[in-house]
């Protein structure tokens, strides 16, 4: 064994109706002037949210943009600074928790999240933002959530769509965990289970949109998956995302689904000690064969091409790729990523095979 454990993680609520324990929480921090950021799918929430906190909410953004490109945020965190704000509530998705974090990370104050998808960034210290069609991440102590409050309530109207992309994006978090250098064994289990529930959760919920358990389930394992790459680092799958992402706009989610399978197979070999039994939990012969069967069930995306993404820009995609590190199991191949952009843009079963 060889190990490091030394995790981090916000204070968790977790229940039905918890959003109602929000007063006590931004009480118990002691805050007195909030920026409250919401998306356009959380705008009822967000009035509620409102009229709870009252005369607390100083300013009120409702609309996040994806990847958060640094001309949007500039006129927030500038307006953030001016006002005194001193907590950031954010309510909705993983772009509405990005802006939160780079609110925490450039102004310095507090944030609080309340996702409602499964995104699971909110129980990391990872930020991430655009400029120049180039994202850039990185970790922060303070961009990580104080409090962190999940409310299954919140996510019940949540459409299918969005409902497994973002799933498939917090299953990619407890993948690449699973293979980070010196994982803690305990991130470890939290990963595998992560998966497990997620997985259970998404062909639930696949079969039955209003299934309420489900939707409880898919939270806890957001949580998981969520807490694991907290406390991991990222390999070669969310390194491929970051890169489409800030060249291309790629909608976040359906990306990550679409890159798995893909960045799963580039490192079975190489890492097959955790991925034999991840394909066990799939009940598959391969954990790419598994994630990509998966994604083939519940209707989430498994195609680069079906969300824009010009495969003949695979080449250099894979020389940019190259001048940053990486922590893999498998070191940077150029021409084997040139191949897995590639595979993941026709989205054929890794194997060849089809079904």
């Amino acid at each position: 064994m060889d190990f490091i454990h030394d995790v981090r993680s916000p204070r968790t609520l977790f229940a039905k109706g918890a959003l109602s324990q929000l007063p006590a929480e931004v009480e118990a921090l002691g805050k007195k002037r909030v920026l409250l950021i919401s998306d356009e799918n959380t705008n009822k929430v967000a009035g509620d949210i409102k009229k709870t906190l009252g005369k607390l909410i100083v300013d009120h953004v409702d609309h996040v943009v994806m990847h958060v490109p640094d001309d949007f945020s500039a006129p927030i965190l500038s307006k953030a600074q001016s006002e005194g704000i001193d907590l950031v509530v954010a309510v909705g998705g993983g772009s509405s928790t990005g802006l939160g974090k780079i609110i925490a990370l450039e102004n310095r104050v507090d944030l609080l999240a309340i996702p409602t998808t499964y995104a699971g960034s909110e129980m990391t210290p990872i930020w991430g933002r655009t400029a120049n069609n180039e994202k850039l991440t990185g970790r922060a102590p303070h961009v990580l959530p104080k409090v962190v409050i999940y409310d299954p309530t919140l996510t019940y109207s949540l459409p299918m769509g969005i409902s497994v992309n973002s799933g498939m994006n917090a299953i990619a978090h407890a993948v690449e965990a699973l293979y980070s250098p010196k994982v803690s064994p305990l991130v470890k289990q939290a990963a595998y289970e992560g998966i497990k529930v997620m997985a259970e959760g998404l062909r639930a919920l696949a079969k039955n949109i209003d299934n309420e358990s489900a939707r409880e389930r898919l939270f806890y394992g957001t949580f998981l998956c969520g807490f694991t790459l907290g406390n991991s680092t990222m390999g070669i799958h969310h390194k491929i995302c970051h890169q489409l992402g800030g060249m291309f706009n790629l909608p976040h989610a359906p990306m990550h689904s679409a890159v798995l399978p893909y960045a799963i197979a580039y490192n079975e070999a190489a890492a097959r000690d955790v991925l034999e039994p991840l394909a066990t939990i799939l009940n598959a012969r391969t954990a790419s064969q598994g994630i990509w069967d998966l994604s083939k069930e519940i209707g989430s995306e498994t195609s680069l091409e079906n969300i824009g993404f010009p495969a003949i820009e695979s080449e250099k995609v894979a020389d940019l790729m190259a001048s940053y590190p990486l922590v893999n199991p498998r070191p940077f191949e150029r021409e084997a990523v040139v191949k897995l952009l590639k595979a993941a843009n026709s989205g054929a079963r890794p194997d060849g095979e089809s079904r």
